[in-house]
């Protein structure tokens, strides 16, 4: 049985895999553009990896996924759904600031 260090390892090596080849692939896509007579104009977004989640190490075999809230109201602020970033399930929320 693999360890969680490993396992995170692993998985972190995948990311970086999939970042380069990600990049590699923008790079031609701005390549393109400029061949076809566009014009690019990079900004500080396309220079800074962010990801909507963080990983916390919470001992020294294991760790933890911290995703963030999202609020949406589709009632323009009467009703309040919260979920966490990547799930489908959410819950709703009282509005006790008015």
């Amino acid at each position: 049985m693999m360890s969680n260090d490993v396992i995170m390892n692993k998985y972190i090596k995948q990311l970086e895999q999939e970042t380069l080849r990600l990049t590699m692939e923008n790079a031609e896509l701005k390549d393109q553009v400029l061949d076809l007579g566009g014009e690019y104009k990079e900004d500080e977004s396309d220079t800074q990896l962010s990801f909507d989640f963080e990983i916390e190490k919470t001992s020294e075999n294991d760790f933890e996924v911290k995703r963030p809230m999202i609020y949406e109201s589709p009632d323009g602020g009467k009703t309040i759904y919260g979920r966490r970033a990547g799930d489908e399930v959410r819950e709703q929320f009282n509005r006790e600031c008015d």
